[in-house]
């Protein structure tokens, strides 16, 4: 991968990142984080079936990414691993009841 993308890996050995191996994470996050310069990198370097398969198993996008990748692909919500985690988290739950958190 360039050099220049490694910015985005800060949590990461960018050094230790296999293109094919750690290719969900790194489709992930260069949609993520990216602009079109490493979506175009993406699109040369990985099959549109790798980035399809982001779209269904990632849970790491984020709402634009995620609704991009569901309407690129024909997908609906209950086929996307995004949209079913963000079901079970609940979200409205844990600001409604900050009990749950030991807060009083």
């Amino acid at each position: 991968m360039p050099v220049e993308f490694e910015k985005y890996f800060w949590d990461t050995k960018f050094e230790e990142l296999d293109k094919e191996k750690n290719k969900r994470y790194i489709i992930s996050r260069l949609y993520c984080y990216g602009d079109l310069n490493e979506i175009k990198w993406i699109k040369q370097n990985y099959r549109l079936e790798d980035i399809e398969d982001v779209a269904r198993n990632s849970r790491n996008l984020n709402p634009i990414v995620a609704n991009y990748l569901r309407q690129k692909f024909n997908l609906k919500k209950e086929q996307m691993a995004y949209y079913k985690w963000s079901i079970l988290m609940n979200y409205e739950y844990w600001r409604c009841n900050t009990n749950a958190l030991g807060n009083n």
